[in-house]
């Protein structure tokens, strides 16, 4: 594996460790002492620069909205709960890699949106995934929970939005739900609109993907 690539993911990791909003979980950088291993952070950094090292080669940028609490929030990973990166239901990247789960609880989180997009990629290493607004947005008092990002903080996430984006510049870039569609416009991307999988859009979601794999798979023959 190139030596740059390696420095351009640490460089990215020590950038979205840094400040964010306080009214967003960061989890490459804050432990919440009552639901947090006490070096989570580290291990989520851990985690996340492993997935973008075994994703080196993607040829497309996948962008969903934001960090879900079962899933990005625990394991560093976006779209990803903690039983995909260990035991019975680990992804086959995952395994032989040093994942480690970060919460405290007796077992490991799951997403739902987490369940439906992987069992869509199938583990095609082509297809790297991030989010518009790469920390958790939760309900004032409820760590647990899911909120719409605000309009400040989509604006806020677009640096590291862009920051992402370049690390795989020859891949192409999609949006999966219209939050995201509208971020990477606002930084001058026309990206292709895949349906977020969440409120009744599996269907949507599973043609979408299929359609852009197909479309990979051709560009392979060309």
């Amino acid at each position: 594996m190139p030596a740059d690539f390696r420095r351009s993911v640490d460089r990215f990791l020590r950038k979205i460790s840094g400040e964010s909003p306080e009214t967003l979980f960061n989890p490459w950088r804050q432990v919440d002492r009552e639901l947090d291993l006490a070096d989570a952070a580290a291990i989520r950094r851990g985690n996340l620069r492993q997935y973008l090292l075994a994703h080196e080669n993607a040829e497309a940028v996948l962008v969903g909205e934001a960090a879900g609490w079962a899933g990005c929030r625990f394991t560093g990973i976006p779209f990803t709960g903690e039983n995909l990166i260990q035991g019975p239901e680990c992804l086959d990247w995952a395994k032989g890699r040093p994942m480690k789960r970060s919460s405290k609880a007796d077992k490991p989180y799951k997403e739902r949106s987490a369940t439906i997009v992987w069992g869509e990629i199938a583990g095609d290493p082509r297809l790297v995934l991030w989010n518009a607004v790469p920390w958790h947005p939760f309900k004032p008092g409820s760590p647990l929970s899911n909120r719409k990002p605000r309009r400040e903080e989509e604006r806020i996430g677009e640096e590291i939005l862009k920051l992402f984006i370049d690390l795989f510049p020859a891949a192409s870039v999609h949006a999966i739900g219209r939050v995201s569609q509208q971020t990477l416009a606002n930084l001058g991307i026309e990206a292709g609109y895949i349906r977020h999988p969440s409120m009744g859009g599996q269907k949507k979601f599973c043609t979408g993907m299929r359609a852009l794999r197909k479309n990979l798979d051709r560009s392979l023959t060309t």
